[in-house]
């Protein structure tokens, strides 16, 4: 028997004797068998959710929360619980509820989301991360220090300010850099073999293409490794000695976020116009591969940056920055987000959990509801 088949029997029998449990007035038992199920079958979505059920009718409002955060968001993954017609009949009103409960919980919900990590390290450690956070659930005023400067989603307000920072800070640069000409011939090599990526764009419909980039026949393409977390294993395939060295650095690893790492190419005269990033958690690495003469990056507040092959350059994205290849021939940079360099071990492992938070807070709402959250 597949193990799939086995874990199915075990998921449902597991639900059957927890809603009998339930029905005769003992949700703790229930709770307790669910909470096994789930710590070996972290994606029985459906026993999370009964699981949040369970909690709630034993008086566990925060413990119910996060379970039924967790069958929201684990559904959700896997296509399903996005809309009435993706759910059963039969638990609809259970999905729903549970929606409702996590967006009306989510301050308690995010502010627990660490809790773990505050355990391991001390209150104290995670000061700046319990400061960003409020400024995030908007409870305190943070301006950034510069007018340039508009984080879209999550603004981190103690760090020092860039918009550069210096790429030595990086502890894993050299091992970067050490593998420049390895990089530089599987980036020349693919493109080679491909002659054109895809659109590193992701066009929205009705939106034209000069919102995003100017000149003749623009185009901004990518090779990815990574995007929004999800690995692209033939192009690590194609590429060993760029996977290699990737994999051998710490990487900014954010569920359904981060990393994203690609060869970032600019056709001849394109424009890539100014726009702000999400966080400034995150910086941005460049080390560039195939530069032609006069292209450029321009960040706000820093200046023009020309770009030179073999010499990183690390820059926060939440600056109004821009691109621009006046040349006639290509331009191809490594691009990979990272954490900020100023952050501490603690506030990574704590700022990881804080933004898979968001992130599911957001996919979950917004299936359920027209309101842009």
């Amino acid at each position: 028997m597949s193990t799939a088949v086995t874990n199915d029997h075990e998921i449902a029998a597991a639900l059957e004797a927890a809603t009998a449990l339930m029905t005769a007035g003992a949700p703790e038992l229930a709770a307790q068998g669910l909470e096994s199920l789930v710590a070996r079958q972290r994606d029985a979505f459906v026993a999370w959710l009964v699981l949040g059920r369970a909690r709630e009718l034993n008086g566990q409002a925060q413990a119910s929360l996060a379970a039924y955060f967790q069958a929201i968001t684990r559904a959700q993954q896997m296509g399903v619980w996005l809309n009435q017609e993706s759910t059963p009949p039969a638990l609809l009103g259970t999905v729903v509820h549970a929606i409702e409960r996590v967006r009306t919980g989510r301050k308690e919900l995010l502010r627990g989301s660490y809790d773990s990590v505050r355990q391991a390290y001390g209150a104290q450690e995670l000061k700046r991360v319990d400061r960003a956070v409020s400024v995030y659930l908007k409870e305190t005023e943070a301006v950034p220090p510069s007018e340039h400067q508009k984080p879209r989603l999550f603004f981190f307000p103690d760090l020092p300010p860039g918009p550069y920072h210096d790429p030595k800070l990086q502890p894993w640069l050299k091992t970067l850099t050490d593998g420049f000409e390895a990089i530089r011939e599987d980036a020349v090599r693919v493109l080679a073999e491909d002659g054109h990526f895809e659109n590193f764009i992701r066009f929205r419909e009705n939106v034209p293409i000069e919102n995003y980039l100017a000149g003749n026949k623009p185009a901004w393409e990518a090779f990815f490794f990574w995007r929004h977390g999800r690995r692209f294993d033939d192009h690590h395939a194609r590429c060993p000695d760029t996977s290699r060295i990737l994999e051998s650095i710490e990487l900014c690893r954010i569920d359904n976020e981060s990393p994203e790492i690609l060869f970032s190419v600019m056709t001849p005269g394109t424009e890539i116009l100014a726009h702000h990033g999400v966080t400034n958690v995150r910086s941005v690495m460049h080390l560039p591969l195939v530069i032609p003469e006069g292209a450029f990056l321009m960040v706000h507040g820093g200046g023009e940056h020309h770009w030179k092959a073999g010499e990183p350059v690390l820059f926060d994205d939440t600056y109004l920055h821009s691109a621009k290849n006046p040349s006639p021939n290509t331009r191809v940079v490594l691009l990979m987000d990272c954490w900020n360099p100023h952050l501490t071990a603690p506030e990574k492992q704590a700022l990881k959990l804080v933004l898979e938070t968001i992130s599911g807070f957001r996919r979950a709402a917004e299936q359920y509801d027209d309101d842009d959250r």
